[in-house]
Parts: C-alpha cells; sequence; structure tokens
C-alpha cells in the first residue's frame, strides 16, 4: 500500500517527476566521471610505468659510463712538470737577464723553466714597477711636508 502511494506520486506530481530525472542525470554525470577518471588514472599509471623503465635504463647506461670514465681515469698517468720550478734564486736571475735585454724565450731555455712561467713573472715585474711609479709623486708630496 505504501509502495503504491509512492509511485503515484511520483507518475502524477510534476516536481516528483523532476526530482527524479534530475537525480538521474546526477547519477549518469557521476558514473560518467567515474569512468573518465578510472581511465585517466589508467593512462597515469602506464606513463609513470614508462618513465621509471626509462629512468632505470638512462640510469644503468649512465653507471656504465662512469665506470669506463674511472678506468680511463685510473689509466691516465700524472703529468709530469718538465724543467725546474720557479724559486726565489731563478726569479731574481730572470729579472737580471730581462733588464739585460735578453728575449722570454732565451730566459726560459737558460734557466730551464716553462716559458709561461717567465711570461708571467715579466708581466707581474711591469704591472709592479708601474704602481711603483705611479705612487712616487704621492710620495714625494709626503716627504716633502
Amino acid at each position: 500500500m505504501r509502495i503504491d502511494w509512492i509511485l503515484n506520486s511520483l507518475i502524477h506530481n510534476p516536481a516528483a517527476q523532476y526530482t527524479l530525472v534530475a537525480l538521474a542525470l546526477a547519477l549518469a554525470v557521476c558514473l560518467a566521471v567515474f569512468v573518465f577518471l578510472k581511465r585517466e588514472i589508467g593512462r597515469l599509471r602506464r606513463s609513470v610505468k614508462e618513465n621509471g623503465e626509462a629512468a632505470t635504463s638512462t640510469a644503468a647506461t649512465m653507471a656504465a659510463e662512469l665506470a669506463v670514465l674511472r678506468k680511463n681515469v685510473e689509466t691516465i698517468e700524472p703529468i709530469s712538470f718538465q724543467g725546474q720550478e720557479l724559486n726565489l734564486t731563478r726569479r731574481t736571475q730572470a729579472l737580471r737577464m730581462r733588464r739585460r735585454g735578453e728575449l722570454p724565450s732565451t730566459i726560459a731555455a737558460a734557466l730551464r723553466v716553462p716559458r709561461n712561467e717567465i711570461d708571467l713573472l715579466l708581466k707581474i715585474d711591469a704591472l709592479a714597477r708601474q704602481e711603483q711609479s705611479a705612487d712616487e709623486p704621492g710620495r714625494k708630496a709626503i716627504n716633502a711636508a
């Protein structure tokens, strides 16, 4: 008996009919969203799995390359510097030879020191001389006062 009353009120009452249609549409929308999300989750899981496999293979490749590089580093001989170091005595000799007008290549050969070290020494000496000559007028003014 009670069911008949409910069914009759649903069939003959327009507000109840609209409510029933709205509930059916809401259920259909929820079902569609559920299916869409389920597919999206599956797609994302496949993507994560593929990316994980790619990352694993890349890591394995990098590990193999690192092992090769480590072997190469072990087989490389240490660099041996030819000639002697530029100690204080050799620096003084190099500067004296330059003041006498000798070329940097001649100085390097005579002292058995790399040419680039002689060039660097001469550049530093020239800069120091420039700085010293720039400071002398100021010193003379201070001493005169």
